[in-house]
């Protein structure tokens, strides 16, 4: 009778919370890891990947990905949840995503990926039009999570909030142990820098959240890019007991399109990639960038969703009424660098993590960047896995993932260090990708206690996790 139901045989194994980098054996048995060791005995498993001369880490966790989100982006229920789970990731936060979207998504093309969700706030849609009161925003974030959410998502950059209502969410949502992350922008600033200097006002002595794509506020939109880099760490620094943050390092970025009817784009995001590069913040500007080759939009293939530019990106552009997804290479290739890479005084990273703000977006980049820093000599290995897998499971709170350590949860990405790609993914010892080609199916929803119900209703499996414990409640000790 075997005693391992997989074994992973010659792999360099990178564990970032012990330190642990040898090439050895990893035994799994019923959906954990079970042994450690060099010359595992094959007969003794049921199933055995060779992965010589491959990197093997605990599963990728991608804190910022869109699989179910406001947009919909895609018409193809979960197209999002292939694309991460063939890019090596095997947990995978929505930030600012629907349940109900959520859970068709998995139930039509579910990947065998781990996924939480956070409530996106959109006036109209989520939540009311008009000004909030506290009674207001408190039945927001208490109907998020009993929905089975995480938490909630504040969206600054396309639906800004006052500042003082901004601060309520926050502290509500921290007085209920939920999660909260931020798309800096309120308004009175907006999705750049100034944005994020904003964000210690919000907060006080006491608010706890998670700051969105520290690059994206680092443009040059308000000073030089190599000013609005070093800003932003000094922010990061001040406020660091309080806040978690992420990076992502694809070129090009997401945002929606959606124009008002006199034709003035809506997104301050959209507006100010306009503007670097001389174009109106208009739909007749968004024409003219994507006729230039400058600005792109999504179109749907069984596989995922592709850039299209030029005269068919405006004929989608207008096919859509202006309300499709759009992408501008505005992601600075130096912010990107020197943020993931920034370390403080105590040798810890400023930036805690590495993520896509992808999924079913055409960029889910986050292991292939990574390992072309480790190239370059601005990440050692084990660092890496610290961006992509320890560090995103503490800032959630999942005390079972982001280690590879006998008792933990047998998820595993292992990586081609020649492509510089994830070769196979694994959740809870169950193969899910190989080769970029995903094999996996369902998956399981991160939910809170308050959440159990509603995910209950669903029939898809569920795991609880304490928020509690999450980095921005219970600190980096």
């Amino acid at each position: 009778m075997a005693n391992y139901d997989l074994l992973i045989r010659n792999g360099r194994v990178l564990d970032a919370e012990s330190g642990f980098d040898e090439v050895t054996d990893i035994g799994i048995s019923n959906g954990k890891i079970e042994r450690i060791d060099q010359n595992i005995d094959p007969a003794d498993a049921s199933d055995s990947i060779d992965a010589t001369n491959q990197w093997v880490m605990p599963g990728m966790i991608d804190t910022h990905v869109h699989v179910a989100n406001a947009a919909d982006l895609g018409r193809i229920r979960g197209l999002g949840l292939q694309m991460v789970a063939a890019a090596g990731a095997t947990t995978v936060i929505d930030l600012g995503g629907s349940m109900d979207a959520l859970t068709a998504g998995i139930a039509a093309r579910g990947s065998g990926v781990n996924v939480g969700s956070l409530g996106y706030l959109k006036p109209g849609e989520t939540v009311p039009e008009g000004r909030l009161g506290s009674d207001a925003i408190l039945e927001i974030v208490v109907t998020a999570l009993e929905a089975g959410s995480l938490g909630i998502k504040l969206w600054g950059g396309y639906y800004p909030f006052t500042p003082e209502e901004t601060a309520n969410f926050i502290s509500t949502a921290n007085h209920l142990n939920a999660y909260v992350a931020y798309h800096v922008g309120t308004t009175e600033s907006g999705s750049r820098l100034d944005g994020l200097r904003e964000v210690p006002s919000l907060l006080g002595s006491t608010g706890r959240v998670h700051i969105a794509h520290i690059n994206a506020y680092c443009r040059g939109s308000i000073l030089s890019v190599e000013d609005e880099i070093r800003e932003a760490l000094d922010i990061l620094l001040a406020i660091r007991d309080q806040v978690v943050s992420e990076v992502h390092l694809a070129r090009p970025n997401f945002t929606l399109g959606k124009c008002d009817a006199d034709g003035n784009v809506l997104a301050d995001v959209v507006g100010n990639c306009l503007r670097l590069k001389d174009y109106d913040p208009t739909a007749d500007g968004i024409r003219s960038a994507l006729r230039d080759g400058y600005a792109s939009t999504v179109e749907e293939t069984r596989t995922g969703l592709v850039l299209v530019t030029g005269e068919r990106g405006v004929e989608l552009f207008d096919q859509g009424n202006t309300d499709v997804p759009m992408s501008f290479p505005v992601n600075n290739a130096e912010s990107a660098f020197h943020l993931t890479a920034a370390k403080n005084t105590d040798d810890e990273f400023i930036v805690d993590a590495v993520g896509s703000d992808a999924g079913a977006l055409p960029r889910n980049v986050n292991i292939e960047q990574a390992m072309r820093m480790v190239k370059f000599g601005a990440l050692e290995p084990l660092e890496m896995v610290s961006k992509l897998s320890l560090n995103p499971a503490k800032m959630i709170g999942l005390d079972s993932k982001g280690r590879l350590t006998e008792g933990f949860d047998a998820d595993v990405t292992i990586v081609d260090p020649i492509l510089g790609k994830a070769s196979y993914g694994i959740v809870a010892g169950n193969l899910i990708m190989l080769a970029g080609r995903v094999v996996g199916s369902g998956g399981t929803i991160l939910t809170t206690e308050r959440g159990v119900p509603s995910v209950e209703k669903s029939g898809i499996p569920h795991e609880v996790i304490d928020i509690t414990k999450a980095t921005m409640y219970a600190g980096r000790g």
